[in-house]
């Protein structure tokens, strides 16, 4: 990733970044996309973005599967290849995210960051996942606020 980032991740960020290249690298795809990512945050699991989901009553296995069905087609993964280095789509996403770490004028760039990114733009095809199940860049901001106790 080039070192643009002026913000350090959480170490649950690196896990579900870490995560989302596993899914990546296990179905052989080349590049990760918002839906990798977006499991790998729901896999990761303790993180404020997924707080932010439980409070909003989100059902987290349907969105999980919603998920993995908006994932592109299995590619050609090899055997011992179960990680992926950065990769442009990972890229994108991070630098989206760290404009809404500048925008809440948070110290690190976390899950919930992540998330924010992945939802900024409806039409993108993960916001509209999330969207149908209830979930939007507003409903996300509400209840990362409610999580952290009315930060902003």
């Amino acid at each position: 990733m080039p070192d643009t980032t002026t913000y350090p991740f959480t170490n649950r960020t690196y896990v579900s970044l870490s995560i989302a290249r596993g899914i990546a690298a296990g179905r052989g795809h080349d590049d990760l996309t918002a839906a990798h990512i977006a499991l790998g945050i729901l896999r990761e699991a303790e993180n404020g973005a997924v707080a932010a989901l439980h409070h909003g009553g989100i059902a987290l296995l349907k969105l999980r599967r919603d998920l993995e069905a908006d994932l592109p087609p299995l590619g050609h993964p090899r055997f011992g290849e179960v990680v992926l280095p950065a990769t442009p789509g990972e890229e994108e996403i991070v630098e989206r995210a760290v404009a809404e770490v500048a925008a809440l004028n948070d110290e690190f760039l976390g899950n919930e960051h992540l998330l924010l990114a992945m939802l900024r733009e409806p039409s993108d095809p993960v916001a509209q996942i999330f969207s149908r199940h209830g979930f939007t860049y507003e409903a996300a901001l509400t209840h990362l606020r409610s999580v952290r106790g009315g930060e902003s």
